[in-house]
């Protein structure tokens, strides 16, 4: 998937188009009992829905372009259906993922991502795995070791964008969560992460593919076929 721009191409739908959807709900009157229907239009296939779900993509995340892990003996390896990449560690979408949308705008949701990060120094380990973002308030949570929900820091979920092939793309960054890196310092016996600036930016971005109906809910002037996809 090739990374895009984070810039928000949100467009109006046309009136027609909210129409079909608004007429949809709307019952014939009995004097048109005999008329054959029409054809549905591609419009009313899909109504707004406050909830899309995330259909796949990927967070890439690349710790050594902010944190000099090699210098400190520091091992990153991909673990549990994780892929390494040249940007670092790529984590795959998983089920449960969703965008949840009101008044033509993404207000909400969150990204559920399988695979994890093993970081190992010398005989000592530890996974972060279960990562969690949530696009409403930005905050990125994962189970370190044998803890769960720990907070790992925040992304700009102001810079979210769809385009008009229902592709999210959110490339902020990752901004460190101290207490939690400096914590990983003491589980791994090294001294990397306690001398990071609170506020250390860590490259890492999502790229998505969001169901279809997400085009309607935003508003965007596209043709979407029966099938959800775009025409």
């Amino acid at each position: 998937m090739t990374r895009m721009s984070s810039s928000r191409r949100y467009g109006r739908i046309s009136a027609a188009a909210v129409a079909a959807v608004v007429l949809t709900g709307i019952a014939a009157p009995a004097a048109f009992a005999a008329t054959p229907a029409a054809a549905p239009t591609a419009a009313t296939a899909v109504a707004p829905s406050d909830d899309v779900p995330i259909k796949g993509g990927l967070l890439t995340l690349d710790l050594a372009a902010a944190v000099d892990l090699d210098a400190h003996g520091v091992v990153v390896a991909a673990v549990d259906g994780a892929v390494e990449a040249d940007a670092g560690v790529s984590l795959a979408v998983a089920a449960g993922s969703k965008v949840v949308t009101r008044n033509e705008a993404i207000v909400g949701g969150t990204v559920v991502l399988k695979g994890g990060v093993k970081l190992t120094a010398g005989a000592k380990s530890v996974v972060v795995s279960g990562v969690r973002v949530d696009l409403a308030t930005g905050v990125v949570t994962a189970n370190v070791g044998a803890k769960a929900g720990v907070r790992i820091g925040t992304m700009d979920v102001s810079t979210v964008s769809v385009d008009e092939n229902a592709s999210l793309v959110l490339d902020s960054g990752l901004t460190l969560d101290a207490a939690a890196f400096v914590w990983l310092d003491t589980v791994l016996g090294v001294h990397v992460f306690a001398d990071l600036d609170a506020d250390v930016l860590v490259d890492a971005w999502i790229e998505a593919d969001v169901d279809a109906r997400i085009l309607v809910a935003l508003g965007l002037n596209v043709d979407i076929d029966l099938g959800l996809g775009i025409l």
